[in-house]
């Protein structure tokens, strides 16, 4: 068997792992979490709409029968030896160095907050578990600093619970909303544990672009400003951050000098991603013709990087917000490479399994089947290939299925189609009923759904737990 080294348990490794064939390959799994986490949900998760465990599965779980998972973070590559090193996330400070014949390279993206002065030291992110908890128990901190008696100046209690979120994309809209959702329940007249602060809290959300959801249609766009405008969220388009503090933001709108001082009591980034170290280790083994945008890693249409020598070419597989895969727009006179989101990730970490459980020869340009000597059977598998006319893989090819977005008070945005084919545009309670039935059903097994299910229902009976544990 062909040993297999995935780097990542995000959207295109967990797909990749969850298809993978053990019977042919060898499957060595390195990253520094041992699960997979349903991003889409981690702004529900940040104010107590569902628990953190509905939404992660164990690696292990999600094939029983890989070789091996190793919890560690992947430091350095040797691409002409094929093999890695992974440091030791458990604390020991050992370097382990691990072979492979196919590297499936799906390590995800870090928060580009690095390009705001403090940003990185003063913001919160939302891309693993642990940001989602780490922010719900600075809410609730927040919370419970403002209610102490001897809070009494108003500014400081208002600035207290003020959030800033960054960012006018799916998270950053879905977290305001959820924001706003949750403030509500909690600072409600009738039963809310901090009703004294009612007036106290609030939202602000600041785009650079003229437009939230810019990958949205203008109707839907227009739809998501008005829904959070009458919820209360101070929405700040076209406006950038210009530094970051412990307990203030500075901002300005675009085309002006004017800088606003904001006191502020938590800030959120939610506008962009980078690449991680790894990324760049990569990248500089490579040829130039690998280097993407925003530090990506340029694929062809199997999913493959360019290597410098042709006896490496094929071992490499760069899937996920990693992989600078470029398609021809109808909008565009250039190719642009496919967005970086959970639903392209997922589409590519199976496509690669399909292609390695085939055993296609990487190496080839379309990959093929290898030829058969004269002492090898022909398995049923290859025979149903040959028979298919799939002796040559097909190209990567991403079914867009469309757009959703939780804008709050149990509303939603859905923008569905099929490829580059509009079918409809939803917003309002039917969307949302769509929304959850998406989300219900993309859930990475039966138990996440039951669990799911569960919390949606306990939220709505009982609302959302503040315990701060």
């Amino acid at each position: 068997r062909k040993t297999v080294v995935v780097l990542g348990t995000g959207w295109a490794a967990h797909a990749f792992i969850k298809l993978a064939s053990t019977y042919d390959l060898r499957i060595v799994v390195v990253s520094p979490v041992n699960h997979f986490v349903f991003t889409p949900m981690l702004a529900s998760a940040a104010v107590g709409t569902v628990e953190y465990r509905s939404m992660t599965e164990p690696i292990r779980v999600t094939n029983p029968y890989i070789d091996n998972f190793v919890e560690g973070r992947a430091i350095g590559v040797d691409v002409e030896e094929s093999t890695i090193k992974r440091d030791d996330s458990m604390g020991a400070g050992t370097v382990i160095e691990l072979s492979y014949d196919y590297l499936v390279c799906a390590v995800g993206t870090a928060s580009r907050s690095s390009i705001v002065p403090g940003a990185k030291e003063h913001c919160f992110n939302l891309k693993t578990s642990q940001d989602s908890k780490r922010l719900r128990t600075a809410i609730g901190e927040a919370l419970e600093y403002a209610s102490r008696p001897d809070v009494q100046d108003l500014e400081e209690r208002k600035r207290r619970v003020r959030i800033a979120v960054v960012g006018g994309g799916p998270t950053g809209v879905e977290l305001s909303g959820e924001l706003m959702d949750f403030f509500a329940q909690v600072c409600s007249l009738n039963d809310g544990a901090y009703q004294h602060l009612r007036d106290d809290v609030s939202v602000m959300l600041i785009h650079g672009g003229s437009d939230l959801l810019p990958a949205m249609d203008v109707d839907l766009r227009e739809r998501a400003l008005e829904a959070l405008y009458n919820q209360g969220v101070e929405v700040r388009l076209n406006t950038r951050l210009q530094e970051v503090g412990r307990d203030y933001i500075k901002i300005c709108e675009k085309g002006s000098d004017d800088v606003e001082f904001i006191p502020v009591g938590l800030t959120v980034w939610a506008a962009g991603n980078a690449p991680v170290p790894f990324v760049k280790e990569l990248l500089s083994q490579l040829p130039e013709s690998a280097a993407g945008s925003a530090g990506r890693i340029h694929v062809d249409r199997w999913l493959r990087c360019p290597t410098r020598s042709q006896d490496t070419f094929g071992s490499i597989m760069v899937l996920g917000d990693v992989a600078c895969y470029e398609t021809e727009s109808k909008y565009e006179t250039e190719p642009e490479p496919l967005p970086q989101t959970a639903q392209v990730a997922g589409q590519q970490g199976a496509f690669a399994a399909r292609m390695l459980n085939r055993g296609y020869d990487m190496r080839q340009t379309p990959p093929r089947l290898p030829e058969l000597t004269s002492s090898e059977a022909s398995s049923l598998l290859r025979v149903w290939l040959v028979t298919r006319g799939l002796e040559e893989a097909p190209g990567f090819n991403f079914l867009s299925l469309g757009l959703l977005a939780y804008i709050g008070k149990e509303e939603a945005l859905n923008q569905v189609m099929v490829g580059n084919v509009p079918i409809f545009n939803y917003s309002g309670k039917i969307a949302f009923a769509l929304w959850r039935s998406v989300y219900l059903a993309k859930q990475a097994s039966s138990r996440n759904q039951a669990l799911i299910a569960f919390d949606w229902a306990r939220t709505q009976s009982f609302g959302r737990d503040i315990t701060r544990l």
